[in-house]
């Protein structure tokens, strides 16, 4: 019977230890990746985030993910690739609100963070992400280049209280869109940065959100977008707020030159999704454009992210796709031109949708 008690003593002491060890360090767990994970953590440099679905399937984006991953490491960025699920703190019903959610619980962690879609990929690593900061601006977008919409896709947003602020009040638009076709958080950044930016009383702030409210398709939602367009003018910055004209950001579409690129005019390409992947033509292309849901791969072969280090920006690309600079520009500049007159009728679209039986033919004395 002695021995049984102590052997039962014995055992007792072992399941105390264990019981302290086991506390101690979900103690340690929660001090290191909960509590010090709060935005009093030390700033760690330049991330470069790409939000996912739950859903999602990273092989999906390999391409251009590798590219970014390898771009990152070249530059000493950080690379983060995250799943919407695992942030429940943004219960955003539209997964495109809540990424802008996920960003700004992320920032606080990096001196400035560069939101990437999923299918955006680097093509010149030799470019930097500082090119696109600067004093006094804390939240930087850009237009489309093949309309005049402000890309909600990708921006670039350095971690202080206004940019943080900017990105919880777009993830909270969700709760204030019109029923109406409003084209998720791409048609409210719109209206939101006119709020922002002008004030509430504007007459034709006002102009602009009666067509959002009473949109039913994409002409009409462009339209809507026209309008703030032209409440915006020629101007880039707004306070700390910087709206990139076209073609001066960091990314654009790969479609709109047949994927043909040029190190002295681009950075990185959009709309890198493998199923859509198509087998880059044996003869150089032109710089045309082509089907928006294909494209052409830049590179020859798959990345090696070993040997991805800050002295090695020489990447194996498809020559085939290296274009002329003078027809790349030029080519682009013609299809500028024709989305100028697209944007132009936009605006006289406005009258016949708020005022859709008034006559507005001038007739000739």
């Amino acid at each position: 019977m002695a021995r049984k008690g102590a052997t039962t003593r014995r055992l007792l002491k072992i399941f105390i230890l264990l019981f302290i060890v086991l506390t101690i360090n979900n103690l340690i767990y929660y001090y290191h990746f909960v509590a010090g994970s709060s935005s009093n953590e030390e700033t760690k440099g330049i991330g470069v985030l790409v939000v996912i679905t739950a859903e999602s399937k990273e092989e999906q984006y390999k391409i251009a993910m590798d590219s970014v991953k390898c771009y990152s490491k070249i530059h000493d960025y950080h690379f983060i690739l995250v799943r919407d699920s695992d942030y429940i703190a943004c219960n955003h019903k539209d997964k495109f609100f809540r990424r802008h959610c996920i960003t700004a619980q992320i920032l606080p962690k990096y001196d400035a963070v560069m939101f990437l879609d999923a299918d955006i990929g680097v093509v010149n690593p030799k470019r930097r992400i500082e090119e696109f900061l600067s004093d006094g601006i804390d939240v930087v977008l850009y237009y489309r280049f093949y309309n005049w919409e402000i890309a909600a896709g990708s921006y670039i947003v350095k971690n202080t209280p206004f940019a943080l602020e900017f990105l919880k009040e777009w993830a909270d638009y969700e709760s204030k869109l019109p029923k109406s076709f409003h084209g998720t958080d791409n048609g409210a950044i719109h209206l939101l940065l006119a709020e922002k930016i002008f004030t509430s009383s504007d007459v034709e702030l006002e102009m602009c959100r009666k067509v959002y409210n009473i949109s039913k398709w994409y002409d009409d939602l462009f339209t809507y977008e026209a309008c703030i367009k032209n409440m915006f003018g020629s101007g880039t910055d707004f306070g700390k707020i910087r709206i990139m004209k076209k073609g001066t950001g960091w990314t654009r579409d790969c479609w709109l030159t047949s994927c043909q690129w040029h190190p002295e005019t681009d950075f990185m390409l959009h709309g890198w999704k493998s199923g859509q992947l198509k087998e880059t033509p044996v003869n150089k292309t032109r710089p045309n454009q082509m089907s928006r849901i294909q494209w052409y791969n830049p590179f020859l072969g798959p990345m090696d992210l070993m040997r991805c280090k800050p002295e090695n920006t020489t990447w194996s690309y498809n020559l085939n796709l290296l274009g002329s600079k003078f027809e790349i520009t030029n080519s682009l500049r013609k299809y500028e031109e024709e989305i100028a007159m697209m944007q132009a009728k936009s605006y006289a679209r406005i009258v016949n949708l708020l005022e859709p039986n008034k006559n507005t033919t001038v007739k000739p004395k």
